[in-house]
This record gives C-alpha cells, structure tokens and sequence, in this order.
C-alpha cells in the first residue's frame, strides 16, 4: 500500500460506531441551518455597508449631490470645446471634442472659495460625475486627516 491509501484509511477509522445517534442529527441539522442563516445575513449587512454610491444621470441629480457634499455652496462652469477649436495647455490629449468642468467650494465665511478643481471629461455626464467623485474623495481624505489628528500615537511625522 502506498502512504497516501494508509492515511486515508487511519483518518477515515473513527472507532466504534459509523453512525451518529438520532438525537445528534437534531441538534446539528437545525444548527446548520441558523449558522448559514446568520452567515446570508453578515454578508448582506457587508454588501450595503459597502455599497458604491449611485452615479450622477443628469445636472438636477448633480445639483443635489453636491448641494449635499458642499454646505456652504459651489459653483460650476462648463466649457465645450468643438472640433478643431484650441484647447488650454493642460487638456489631456483627446480623439473626441471634450469638456472642461471648473468648480469652485466655497468656505464658511461668505465668498471665500475653499477648493477650486478643474476636470476634463469627453460628455458633460462624465463631467458632472467626475467633479461628484473629487468631492466624494475630498471628504473621504478629509475623514482620515481627521482621524489622524485625533489619533495621538500616529506613527509617522510631519
């Protein structure tokens, strides 16, 4: 025999009886059954928990959002660029006429602008979209910041 049959065999050797008493199944059967209950629900509870925003549809769905990710107002402007017409500088290279999103946070106090981005995008959707994600992230690294802050034994310096 080789090793691997002779220790499928000794593993296999319970000792005794082959067969579990009825009782046993009753217990384990119903116990099965609420851990794969439980295990649905934390996967559930997971896939909300990191569930990605939906994407912006249209200018009202923008003005929304970022009303909402910018308390203390924002402003934006959209530039169209057709065929052939002479773009900045610092346009990424594109096959398509593309779109030039400049917008602007404001800050708490009236008239002072906190965050001014510039964003390049072949539609104005994608536009729209591009300058609720900066926003996003911004909050999200705003986040850390803070937490970093509030976090005494950080490891790294300034």
């Amino acid at each position: 025999m080789s090793v691997a049959a002779i220790g499928f065999v000794v593993a296999s050797y319970r000792g005794g009886s082959t067969y579990a008493p009825l009782y046993e199944t009753f217990v384990i059967v119903p116990l099965i059954a609420v851990m794969t209950a439980a295990c649905v629900l934390i996967g559930i509870y997971l896939r909300r928990r990191q569930r990605r925003p939906k994407p912006v549809a249209d200018q009202w769905q923008a003005l929304a959002v970022m009303g909402e990710l910018c308390p203390h107002g924002w402003q934006a402007q959209i530039t169209l660029y057709g065929w052939g017409a002479p773009v900045p500088d610092d346009a990424p290279p594109s096959r398509v006429p593309l779109v030039e999103l400049e917008w602007k946070q404001f800050d708490e106090e009236p008239g002072r602008v906190a965050v001014v981005r510039r964003v390049w995008a072949p539609t104005i959707d994608a536009a729209l979209q591009s300058m609720v994600d900066d926003r996003r992230t911004d909050i999200v690294l705003e986040q850390i910041e803070r937490d970093a802050d509030a976090d005494e034994d950080v490891w790294w310096s300034d």
